[in-house]
């Protein structure tokens, strides 16, 4: 009896949590999307709030995994690299990212796409401008392969 009360409380337990791990998957084109939009990307245009990191000498890149990881890189001249890393996917037309920095917490960014273009745009915080302070930043990617 005691074994059997303990499978009913573990199914009870376990049975929501395995719902709500499947219920995190993306959707079932995510990976596909993912795939699409895999490799490595370099700025030609980088605007955060009005300035545009290529403009003034600098470099923006993305190297995007076929498994959805990425490492983002803004290189400012005269500033120390800034490097964000993560997990991307798609929800319906947005791209989804979770930054190592805070799992569990997602922000969602307007994306568009061809196979040689990557276009991003959103508001997202963080200290573009090295005071030591997270900000929100509006910025744009035009982004090549």
């Amino acid at each position: 009896m005691k074994n059997r009360s303990i499978s009913i409380v573990l199914t009870v337990l376990l049975v929501p949590l395995c719902f709500l791990s499947a219920c995190k998957k993306l959707g079932g084109d995510s990976d596909e999307k993912i795939a699409e939009i895999a490799g490595f990307w370099t700025a030609t245009s980088a605007s955060f709030d009005g300035v545009d990191v290529v403009e003034e000498g600098g470099s923006v890149t993305l190297d995007i995994k076929d498994n959805g990881r990425f490492t983002f890189t803004i290189n400012r001249p005269g500033m120390a690299a800034m490097i964000f890393k993560g997990t991307l996917g798609f929800d319906e037309q947005w791209l989804e990212v979770e930054y190592d920095t805070n799992p569990g917490e997602y922000e969602y960014y307007d994306i568009s796409y061809d196979e040689n273009n990557l276009h991003i745009g959103a508001n997202s915080e963080f200290d573009f401008d090295g005071d030591g302070t997270d900000e929100w930043v509006v910025f744009y990617l035009d982004m090549v392969r």
